[in-house]
């Protein structure tokens, strides 16, 4: 017999307070992992992660959860770098102070490939970019506040590690999500074997997950959104068998629901 996992106990209290339904335990033997005591909802729970890469993000996060030095950022910097790469456990130690200097000297961007160039010919940020390259920086880019910014908020350097790339607003991160779903066919096939009217697929995303996909729910979205990072504008070209989908960040307690007809944020879960 199939046992719930936290995670599962976690999404089905989600959905039923949010729908007011009450769903019982149906994978006992296989099959959804809920159903609705009228059986008219199945919901099938999974998730979008980056698990192999979990020692190098945990490392960075031991880097985070240490503080920065002292130094107000002018900016809020998203960072990007290699989760293959050593010393990510003191990685925002070493790049805080170097990005303070890249803004005293009014630059707003680092690129390592010309950084490597400046540095072969000593140009004059050579003292800069260097560390920064032997830090395993591979792209810093400064996000300036727009004039409604919240006042009260902290720059940060918002790491990224991998292949998970920066995002232009939450459609593109829809647009991952969904990628990596359709590597996922047995999640679709459970739920159209339940012959229920309404098929839910709850999807975790957690501080694991692609920062492409997971940057507008994540706890570090950005406070000078333009709108870009609200709801979704495009349904999701997601398996027929799916008729509504949740994506909640574990840790922000943040997502979106999609009834089939529309989009729908969710807060404070």
């Amino acid at each position: 017999m199939n046992r719930e996992h936290p995670d599962e106990i976690d999404a089905k209290e989600i959905v039923e307070r949010v729908l007011e339904v009450l769903l019982e335990h149906a994978d006992k033997y296989g099959g959804v992992d809920y159903r609705s005591v009228d059986g008219r909802i199945a919901l099938e729970v999974t998730r979008v992660t980056d698990g192999w890469k979990a020692a190098s993000r945990s490392a960075l996060r031991a880097s985070r959860d240490a503080g920065v030095p002292e130094g107000e950022l002018q900016n809020c910097w998203l960072v990007f770098a290699s989760e293959t790469q050593s010393g990510l456990k003191t990685f925002l130690q070493r790049v805080h102070p170097l990005l303070l200097q890249l803004e005293a000297a009014g630059e707003q961007s680092f690129w390592d490939q010309p950084a490597q160039v400046h540095v072969l010919e000593r140009g004059p940020l050579f003292d800069i970019y260097l560390p920064l390259l032997q830090a395993g920086v591979e792209r810093a880019l400064a996000a300036p506040h727009h004039d409604h910014a919240d006042p009260s908020h902290s720059h940060r350097i918002i790491p990224s590690l991998g292949g998970g790339g920066s995002v232009g607003g939450s459609d593109e991160a829809l647009a991952g999500l969904v990628a990596e779903l359709g590597r996922k066919p047995d999640n679709p096939a459970k739920l159209s074997s339940s012959g229920a009217e309404q098929r839910h697929l709850f999807v975790w995303l957690d501080d694991d997950s692609r920062f492409d996909i997971a940057r507008p729910l994540s706890r570090d979205a950005p406070t000078w959104d333009d709108g870009q990072f609200g709801l979704p504008s495009l349904a999701p070209r997601i398996d027929p068998a799916v008729t509504h989908l949740w994506v909640v960040h574990q840790r922000s307690r943040r997502g979106w629901l999609w009834d089939g007809t529309s989009w729908r944020s969710l807060e404070g879960l």
